[in-house]
């Protein structure tokens, strides 16, 4: 086959000489739009090379030494065994934005996958009691098939390290002094009076389950706007995942080091991108940014059983990243709070005088300014039509 030629062919296993920059964002390229997406469910396409073993001669310190290497004649587009994360995404975002554009049409099909969805956490929930005996058999495997554990244990404290750093950087640093910018005012302050959400947080490792503890805070003590902290908050903590980006992206490259993958600057941003569109998808649930590392890992052709070192300091890293998580959160109520001070002030203004009129029994006068709100809002609806 001759040297840039592509032909479709099938292959079981992941390549064994590393993917250029260009085939990499090809094969991202490629599967962000299957082709199937029953088949994108074990699945997906990857460039593979055709490669000829040819020997060389090189000076080794000053010693000429015969060198066995590998040249590479053909790419070939293939099919490895291997879910197509990203694919799946995609296509749910779409389906998803199309079933709610269609309402009542697409309740059946809304229906029927919420039901599927409880279904498999369901029998999920039983088999999660095996967990520990998996994640025994998975350590002890890995440990055991370690050529230098000292090595691997050195590396993995630098991890935890880098972890530990990025989250205190995040929520020490960066968090307050956003916070100190759009509110004038100390942001420890404020965060002591939330300091029973973070308490739940941390004892959780679950920001849902910390939305009316923060409500009652931020509308009581903070006196913030209850339109915007009741469509906040359950919004933030759905898709608010700062500290799940950091332990993720992190992860991902540590493993990839530990397996003697080439880090190079193609795989980390190609490890930022995935984690981009994959933390959209992390539920508000323990240990489930850890779920979405073996996912990406699968995505970037590495063994996901090599993660399983990453079970030993989980407890402590879920809960680390998990209060990262709720400090964005609320500083994201908070930022939304500065944006719409303005027209909070002259939403609760209109308030007041209706209710100033509706005490003095004026009826005309306040069907008056209703009619001219409304006349307002239609004519801003119409425009951005």
């Amino acid at each position: 086959m001759a040297t840039g030629e592509i032909a479709k062919t099938e292959v079981k296993a992941f390549n064994s000489v590393p993917l250029q920059t260009e085939d990499i964002f090809a094969d991202l390229m490629r599967n962000i739009f299957p082709d199937n997406l029953i088949s994108a469910t074990f699945r997906k396409t990857l460039t593979s090379y055709d490669t000829e073993m040819y020997k060389t001669n090189e000076t080794v310190n000053g010693t000429i030494v015969e060198v066995l290497k590998t040249m590479v004649t053909g790419k070939n587009l293939s099919n490895a065994n291997s879910t197509n994360i990203l694919g799946l995404l995609i296509a749910s975002v779409i389906f998803g934005i199309a079933t709610a554009s269609t309402k009542e049409i697409g309740q059946p099909f809304f229906k029927f996958f919420y039901s599927a969805t409880e279904i498999i956490l369901v029998i999920l929930g039983k088999l999660i009691w095996f967990t520990p005996i998996g994640v025994a058999s998975l350590i002890g495997k890995t440990i055991g098939g370690t050529k230098n554990l000292e090595d691997d244990f050195s590396r993995l404290g630098l991890y935890i390290a880098t972890q530990m750093i990025g989250y205190v950087i995040f929520v020490i640093v960066a968090v307050p002094i956003t916070n100190f910018i759009l509110m004038k005012r100390n942001p420890f302050t404020f965060f002591f009076t939330l300091i029973h959400a973070f308490v739940i947080v941390f004892a959780t490792s679950m920001t849902a389950l910390t939305i009316p503890e923060s409500i009652r805070q931020l509308e009581g003590p903070n006196k913030f706007d209850r339109r915007v902290t009741r469509f906040i908050i359950p919004l933030s903590a759905a898709i608010g995942r700062c500290g799940s980006c950091i332990y993720i992206s992190i992860s991902c490259l540590f493993v990839m080091q530990i397996t003697d993958q080439k880090v190079n600057a193609a795989s980390v941003i190609l490890v930022i991108i995935l984690t981009t569109f994959s933390s959209l998808a992390i539920p508000s649930v323990t240990g489930a940014s850890l779920i979405t590392v073996i996912i990406l890992l699968t995505a970037l052709n590495i063994p996901p059983e090599a993660a399983a070192l990453l079970y030993t300091f989980e407890w402590l890293l879920d809960r680390m990243r998990t209060i990262t998580n709720y400090s964005v959160q609320v500083t994201c109520v908070v930022f939304t709070q500065r944006m719409c001070l303005s027209s909070l002030k002259t939403d609760n203004k209109n308030d007041e005088t209706l209710q100033a009129l509706h005490e003095k029994g004026n009826t005309i006068e306040i069907a008056e300014m209703v009619d001219d709100e409304e006349c307002f809002k239609e004519d801003t609806f119409n425009q951005l039509l």
